[in-house]
């Protein structure tokens, strides 16, 4: 699958998009000192998926996956400081708000989904290949023994959401 196709990829786009053309109405002042560093951490988003996207192992891709939802809340905070600050109006903001939960939602699936041994069992019926057979009573499967067997896979995230739950979130 290329980048391109990552549906979260596609919709951290789509909100780095919504972030250029909110700020690039802005002027003077406000645009230097709090619509720069917000379109710097919203472009970084979609930047971090796509340098973990093309590293070679599950550690790096996770690292990446990491540093691209810190970017995610860093964004959100100059959102939040913009709405305070009445530089967005209020019904925006909270509608950018709520695209940013839903890529972080997203996100975590993605992270999860990273190392997973592809299987058409459900998760919690997995057979373990760590030395730990039972957590809690459900199965569990590690990116490192996945690593470590040969298997890879991850996962978009439609295979975590509902096309439903990714239009109402």
């Amino acid at each position: 699958m290329k980048l391109e196709d990552l549906k979260l990829y596609q919709e951290c786009l789509d909100f780095e998009k919504q972030v250029w053309d909110l700020v690039s109405t802005w002027e003077g002042f406000n645009k230097d000192t709090v619509g720069k560093p917000f379109v710097e951490s919203a472009d970084a988003i979609s930047g971090n998926i796509a340098a973990g996207y093309g590293r070679y192992n599950f550690k790096d891709k996770k690292h990446y996956c990491y540093i691209s939802r810190g970017y995610l809340l860093k964004t959100k905070g100059w959102l939040i400081k913009a709405k305070e600050r009445e530089m967005v109006e209020a019904e925006a903001a909270d509608e950018l708000i709520e695209f940013v939960e839903k890529i972080h939602r997203m996100l975590n699936a993605y992270i999860r989904s990273i190392g997973r041994v592809k299987t058409d069992k459900p998760y919690e019926n997995r057979t373990n290949y760590n030395s730990t057979p039972e957590v809690d009573g459900n199965a569990t499967v590690t990116e490192t023994a996945a690593e470590d067997s040969g298997n890879s896979f991850t996962a978009t995230a439609d295979e975590f959401f509902s096309s439903e739950e990714l239009t109402t979130a």
